[in-house]
Order: C-alpha cells, then sequence, then structure tokens
C-alpha cells in the first residue's frame, strides 16, 4: 500500500500539473470572436478598408438598420477614406458570445450620442467562422432598438 506521501501521490501531482498546463496560451473562441468584432468596429471607425477586409470572410452580407442587404464589396466601398465622416461616441454592452465548432454567434447592444445629444441604441447580431488560423465573420445585422416612451 503506497500512502499519501508515496511515491504514487508524486506521480499524480506531477502528471496533473503536465497535463492541466497548456502548450501555448490562445485565447478562448469566446475572446478571439469579440476580438474579431473590436477589430471590425475599429477599421469602421478608421474608415480602413483593408484592415476591414481582414475581418470579413469573402461571402459576408451586412443587413443594414434599414433592411438593405449589402454584399462585402458594398461594405468595404461603404468605408473608403473618401467617404469619411465623424462617428459619434459608441459604447457596447450586453454582448453574448456562442462558439458552435467552426461557428459562432455574437449579439451585443451598441448605444451612440448623436451630436444633438441624443442616445440611440442598436442590438447587433454577427455570425462568425473560423477559417485558417482564425476567426472571420461571414454576416452582421443591425436592428434598430426603438427609444423609451
Amino acid at each position: 500500500m503506497i500512502g499519501r506521501n508515496g511515491a504514487l501521490g508524486g506521480i499524480l501531482a506531477a502528471a496533473t500539473m503536465v497535463v492541466g498546463a497548456p502548450a501555448v496560451a490562445a485565447p478562448q473562441p469566446a475572446a478571439a470572436v469579440e476580438a474579431l468584432v473590436d477589430r471590425f468596429d475599429a477599421a469602421r471607425a478608421a474608415f480602413d478598408p483593408a484592415a476591414l477586409a481582414a475581418t470579413l470572410a469573402d461571402d459576408y452580407v451586412e443587413i443594414s438598420p434599414v433592411g438593405t442587404v449589402d454584399s462585402r464589396a458594398a461594405v468595404l466601398g461603404f468605408y473608403t477614406p473618401d467617404h469619411r465622416n465623424p462617428v459619434p461616441p459608441m459604447r457596447q454592452d450586453e454582448r453574448v458570445v456562442r462558439v458552435t465548432g467552426a461557428f459562432a454567434s455574437m449579439t451585443e447592444r451598441k448605444q451612440l450620442t448623436l451630436p444633438n445629444g441624443t442616445v440611440r441604441a442598436i442590438r447587433v447580431g454577427y455570425v462568425a467562422r473560423r477559417m485558417g488560423g482564425g476567426w472571420r465573420l461571414v454576416s452582421a445585422q443591425y436592428t434598430p432598438i426603438p427609444p423609451a416612451r
């Protein structure tokens, strides 16, 4: 019989440390999807079509707040430097990420403050696909949240 401090206990403790420690600290899928959306938003705010393109799958589609469906090419065209307009202050909250295999969905609420001080809110739904070594957005849908009455 091997006691609590015996050789078997030491072997099990060592094995647990080896198995429990990841070889490379890769971001968890949910965190990687959130980072993707953050890069997407930063590229849009900077009107940087190259950075924006790096976040989008080739088959990306976007549904605007007014219901139009825009292709990847159209979306990239909206964010060229010559279309730059001031971007109102925006914050996001209520993020929820769900990952299933090579696909993930994320929803969030964005609130933006217009120049006149009016605050508007919108719900955004994203779908991302794991491609190669990372994630790319395949769709986004923007749904306005009516102001409180």
